[in-house]
């Protein structure tokens, strides 16, 4: 009977050390779980969000929709060297979601279908969103004939309390020049209202040229300091020949996932999120 139970004690020793020790090692190892707003990341896959995170999980998010893809033929260089720029049409199909950073990497296509360059890149998205991502100055040893981009990762939150507010712009105007400056053939120019409340320290704009309902061309610029209720003046140029478009879209956006961007509401310094 002693022997019996010292057996048993030392079975049941044996499976607490090495029990707790396995453990121990499991929670020391394990990932870390970075949920945010009850959201698990795309980073995340297999991992159950569990009470910490609350129900909703990847399974319950859409994926990011690319609708369309643009290569546009910038220069062909007397060396080989080809310049592109890239246009991409994307829809964040979430309504109460969307993504600080969308890591993403596109890829060029020669006419066998052979990958000439690619490139990773960063955007962010609102909830129910569709905007422009462009991606200017591609080159590549031969010519290329497409271009595709895929989502890598992205970090899910949701809006609250001051993002509900609307970071509103309006263009104005928007007139397509000939250029007769040297080096520059043609510009898109105009003026852009801030309708919010807010002062932002950076606001992207972006031009796409329209020909027959195609877009024939795109350019980007930024913004700074742009103070609410205020307007402002923006230049796209284009160094190469662009057909005269018949249709100009801008799009005016701003990052309001960043604390940083926010300048001042009513010309008072706020914080906006907490740590």
């Amino acid at each position: 009977m002693d022997r019996f139970l010292k057996q048993f004690l030392f079975a049941v020793l044996f499976i607490v050390v090495f029990g707790g020790g396995g453990f121990w090692i499991y929670k020391a190892t394990r990932p870390e779980m970075t949920c945010f707003d009850k959201i698990k990341n795309q980073t995340e896959e297999g991992v159950d969000c569990g009470p910490v995170c609350g129900n909703v999980c990847l399974s319950a998010l859409k994926p990011i929709e690319v609708r369309n893809s643009y290569l546009f033929t910038i220069n062909q260089g007397s060396v080989g060297m080809v310049d592109y720029d890239a246009l991409f049409k994307v829809s964040n199909p979430n309504t109460q979601f969307g993504s600080a950073w969308v890591n993403y990497e596109l890829t060029l296509f020669d006419s066998q279908d052979k990958s000439l360059l690619q490139k990773s890149g960063r955007f962010y998205i609102l909830p129910g969103q569709t905007k422009y991502v462009y991606e200017p100055a591609l080159k590549t040893k031969s010519p290329a004939i497409r271009v595709e981009i895929k989502m890598v990762v992205a970090n899910w939150e949701k809006l609250e309390g001051i993002f509900n507010e609307d970071a509103k712009f309006v263009a104005k105007s928007k007139d397509y020049i000939l250029n007769d400056r040297p080096g520059v053939f043609s510009r898109v120019n105009g003026v852009i209202f801030n309708s919010s409340n807010f002062d932002f320290d950076r606001v992207e704009v972006v031009a796409v040229l329209f020909k027959d309902g195609q877009p024939i061309g795109a350019g980007r610029t930024i913004l700074t300091t742009f103070p609410a209720k205020s307007d402002r003046f923006y230049e796209i140029t284009w160094v190469r020949v662009v057909e005269t478009p018949d249709r100009i879209e801008i799009e005016v956006n701003t990052d309001v996932f960043q604390n940083s961007n926010f300048l001042r509401k009513y010309g008072v310094p706020e914080k906006f999120q907490q740590p």
